[in-house]
């Protein structure tokens, strides 16, 4: 009978063994990778807004697997139910090349004794029950399951949704689960949501943010847009925001009719640095900026000119008619910004400047006195932690603490993690706060008229959250800061939504990693149910304006000539990182350790091994 127990039926849990088995020695070496993994598992039905009672259906994950490290992770079969179906997410930590990958194996056994057989070279690779079934999805196969569901016979219309990583980051990765959350709301839209970005600007951040824009601009007309497409959204993180913002601009001006065939609908950004981060930085950092220790990007966001541009970028892309003339036909423009626990972007950047500052201090519920400390020891105790954030923002954690004499070339990494939640913040809804601590439109004339008390009041302000902005540098760059928010105000609503993330917020806002940065869940809940969730078929006219005939457009026709000292240091860590990951694989290949073999039977199900690649994605 189809329905009757099998006589050898057995509840006895299953083990899952993840390990990276790169040479031990890759542990110090930080600019060829690093070699760290991140890896979770999760039931098929798991949804982090379930409240999970059994400790046997809570997730699992480690975000930090170095090499010859393992995760194991116990697989429960507490019911009794006809198939039980796990998720499992491994994830390169790779920052600094393209070219390094890393080699890891899952091992999924009966016992615990089993998955400890450890041999590279074992044989018996593959599944050996016919109880178990494995389907191995490729970072590819992740993006495009849109596109893998498409009818062949029947056309959709499209509404094309594309995601910008920041400096030091990547999409495919970085950016997957807000790509997967947006897509669960499909049942929501007439047009097929197709998520996608572009991943050849990785490691290559320091170019620029016209070089970056301008082959996101490319990739967006020649290989995303096709005849179904019909809307575009944008969405971007950090730098991205600004890389977007240009992208759109050089679109608008090489391909005039784009955005007439294509609906603008929704433009966010995630803790962007819109006025640059000039005020943000102590002294010797911005100097340090403006000379292009992080490239031609550094200078673009110490608002600094260079090669003929008659003004800093950020000034000039916040008052072009190329720009504004798309943006205005968005349907929302919203704007998340970091009170605090950023270390990177700050509250007055993020937020462009105009904010009701003194009802975002209020509601976030905390004494001035601890903001004041907080501000203090993040800005001037330890400024040595902000600069090597802005070099590798996703490695360093604004706890407060000191970061260890250990510099960026050792195995670092290994201590400054961030803060991993409690364990009752991934199994229990109700323990989570709510985190948006101020949600409003802003409009041109909420703005203080220039020259007013008003304006005075901003610009004088003895609020903690806008310190940075009105002590640094002697206002040197304050009224060119202010005008570049007023240029991105101008004839332009913004929602604009503050948010009071733990640390590390500048990647939690995006939840980086699923479980590890799940601090970030509500930020992009937030976003979903905002932007995704109730669209339905709303269709609408828009009109662009003309784009002005006196405006001079060289700041994005004019061709960008490549130099290997765009790039700065930090670019040309990348760059040393690719060679040394060369000389990696052609000096370790083949000296992994070879352990002694144990035969398990039946109890060894399922083994396999992989290499994940520097965009974190999984190589054929």
């Amino acid at each position: 009978m189809g329905d009757e127990i099998p006589s050898d039926l057995t509840l006895d849990s299953l083990w899952l063994k993840i390990k990276n088995i790169e040479n031990v020695t890759l542990r110090a070496a930080y600019l060829m990778g690093p070699y760290v993994l991140y890896a979770d598992v999760r039931s098929n039905d798991y949804h982090h807004d379930q409240r999970l009672f059994v400790s046997a259906d809570q997730p699992q994950f480690e975000s930090n697997i170095q090499p010859q490290q393992d995760f194991i992770a116990e697989l429960s079969l507490h019911n009794l139910k006809k198939r039980y179906v796990w998720v499992v997410d491994v994830a390169s930590q790779i920052l600094f090349t393209r070219q390094a990958s890393i080699n890891f194996a899952i091992t999924v056994g009966g016992s615990k004794e089993s998955i400890h057989t450890d041999n590279a070279t074992n044989p018996r690779l593959g599944v050996q029950s016919p109880r178990l079934k494995v389907d191995r999805l490729t970072t590819a196969d992740l993006w495009n399951t849109a596109l893998l569901s498409k009818s062949v016979s029947v056309k959709r219309k499209e509404h094309l949704i594309v995601l910008t990583h920041g400096l030091h980051s990547n999409v495919t990765s970085d950016l997957f689960y807000l790509k997967e959350q947006i897509e669960r709301t499909q049942s929501h839209h007439d047009e097929l949501l197709v998520v996608k970005g572009f991943t050849e600007n990785v490691c290559k951040t320091e170019k620029g943010i016209k070089w970056l824009g301008t082959r996101l601009a490319e990739h967006i007309v020649h290989n995303l847009r096709n005849e179904e497409t019909v809307k575009i959204s944008f969405i971007g993180h950090s730098l991205g925001g600004l890389v977007q913002s240009f992208a759109i601009a050089y679109i608008s001006y090489n391909y005039p009719t784009f955005f007439e065939n294509v609906e603008p609908v929704h433009f966010i950004t995630l803790a962007s640095p819109m006025l640059g981060t000039v005020s943000d930085n102590a002294v010797y950092i911005q100097r340090l900026l403006a000379m292009g220790i992080v490239g031609r990007t550094g200078q673009d966001l110490s608002l600094q000119s260079y090669n003929g541009l008659k003004q800093p970028l950020l000034q000039t892309l916040s008052k072009s008619s190329a720009l504004k003339r798309i943006l205005r036909c968005f349907r929302s423009r919203t704007l998340y910004a970091n009170a605090c626990n950023d270390g990177i972007v700050p509250l007055y950047t993020s937020a462009l400047l105009f904010l009701d500052y003194d009802d975002v201090l209020d509601k976030l519920g905390m004494d001035t006195e601890d903001i004041e400390t907080d501000f203090f020891q993040r800005n001037f105790v330890s400024p040595i932690t902000k600069a090597m954030n802005i070099l590798v923002p996703q490695r360093f954690s604004q706890n407060g603490t000191k970061i260890p004499v250990a510099s960026m070339f050792d195995s670092a990494y290994s201590v400054l993690i961030p803060p991993l939640p409690a364990k009752s913040y991934i199994t229990d809804p109700n323990t989570r706060k709510n985190v948006v601590v101020h949600d409003k439109m802003y409009t041109e004339k909420d703005l203080p008229d220039e020259q007013s008390p008003s304006q005075s009041g901003v610009m004088n302000s003895s609020n903690v959250l806008l310190r940075t902005f009105n002590l640094a540098f002697g206002g040197q760059y304050k009224n060119l800061e202010e005008q570049i928010a007023r240029n991105w105000h101008e004839g332009i609503d913004w929602r604009k939504v503050i948010i009071n993330l733990k640390p590390d917020a500048h990647n939690n806002i995006i939840t980086r990693r699923r479980f590890s940065n799940a601090y970030g869940w509500p930020i992009v809940d937030h976003l979903i149910e905002n932007h995704f969730s109730n669209e339905g078929n709303n269709t609408r006219t828009w009109k662009l304006d003309p784009i002005l005939k006196t405006e001079d457009f060289d700041w994005i026709v004019k061709p960008t000539v490549d130099s290997v000292f765009d790039v700065g240091p930090t670019g040309m860590i990348c760059t040393f990182g690719e060679m040394l990951g060369n000389l990696k694989s052609s000096t370790f290949e083949g000296i992994n350790e070879n352990l002694a073999t144990t035969s398990y039977d039946q109890e060894e199900l399922f083994k396999y091994e992989e290499r994940l690649d520097g965009n974190g994605g999984i190589l054929p």
